[in-house]
């Protein structure tokens, strides 16, 4: 990364690296308390999957440019390298954060119907994109695996870590399931044989994220010239994989880094400028369309409850 980045670069909208404790299996969870009061997290991805177990009271989980309320007894969704952050809390909130380890599913495969290939996890989690959902559809199986893995995770002795694992993968079945039934899904996934296009992708990402500001650098024809790759085949594997444009990542990447750099502070113009763009009237279209709130909303406090329609399910939930 630049060795000039500001505090508020290195503190928002950044990558992070997550160490798993030392069990079989790459899972990491975290309970959480927070009150109306409470400070959520800063603009962050990795390559973990994360699920928002609420137990009591909300969250609002921002996450690839939407917004959802996570209430009790639902489970929230962070797919694979998604930019999201915990925003806003209801009084006396309980949750449980579930992260699993990318080098546990992006090895394994399934076989979808209608495929005469299996295909890779990662690449069905790669066909949704940004229309993963956020808040998922109430399934039971997948409720359980999750409030199982959670019991087992405190629990000592080389045979519940057997279990744990059994769990974790009775979870990642489960979102399987979800997702496929899902009417969020892109283009089909494509087999195991695509691991190389995966890789690209996945560097690319990286680069994206150490770089977005620089207009030069993240150019089509300069990120053809750096990966090696033609310009129509790195945005037809870019998009197979992510079900967006490497364009509209990039303008969903600089809006979260504006985002964060909103909310540290930093004036509207600055921030735009820091997050690569050079017309403000520009950025303040396209940060409404990702975000769905204008630059200026951002900075006034998050709506926290409300009704059905508040909580616009399905829907961006936009602030007044």
């Amino acid at each position: 990364m630049s060795e000039n980045r500001t505090e508020a670069e290195r503190e928002f909208g950044s990558y992070e690296e997550i160490g798993m404790p030392d069990h079989l299996v790459p899972v990491k969870i975290v309970p959480r308390r927070m009150d109306l009061h409470s400070v959520g997290c800063s603009f962050h991805w990795h390559e973990a999957l994360e699920f928002y177990c609420v137990e009591q009271g909300g969250v609002l989980l921002l996450c690839g440019g939407r917004r959802e309320w996570i209430r009790a007894g639902e489970t929230g969704f962070v797919n694979w390298c998604r930019p999201h952050r915990g925003m806003a809390f209801l009084a006396d909130t309980r949750y449980h954060i579930v992260q699993i380890g990318p080098e546990l599913f992006s090895g394994e495969t399934l076989l979808l119907p209608g495929q005469e290939e299996p295909c890779g996890y990662l690449s069905l989690l790669l066909s949704f994109g940004e229309r993963a959902p956020v808040l998922l559809p109430t399934f039971p199986d997948l409720a359980a695996s999750l409030r199982e893995l959670i019991r087992l995770y405190y629990e000592p002795g080389p045979a519940v870590r057997l279990e744990e694992k059994a769990a974790v993968l009775h979870t990642l079945a489960a979102l399987a399931k979800l997702l496929i039934a899902s009417p969020g899904r892109g283009e089909s996934p494509q087999g195991s044989g695509d691991r190389v296009s995966l890789e690209h992708v996945r560097s690319l990402l990286l680069f994206l994220s150490e770089n977005y500001a620089d207009l030069e650098r993240v150019s089509l024809p300069a990120l053809s010239r750096r990966f090696g790759l033609s310009t129509p085949y790195l945005c037809r594997i870019f998009r197979r994989c992510t079900g967006m444009s490497i364009v509209s990542h990039l303008q969903e990447l600089r809006c979260t880094r504006a985002a964060a750099f909103i909310l540290s502070g930093t004036p509207l113009r600055e921030a735009a400028e820091r997050a690569g763009f050079q017309d403000y009237n520009y950025f303040s279209r396209v940060f409404r369309q990702r975000m769905g709130i204008s630059p200026l909303a951002l900075k006034k406090p998050p709506e926290t409850g409300g009704s059905e329609k508040a909580r616009g399910r399905g829907n961006v939930v936009r602030q007044r």
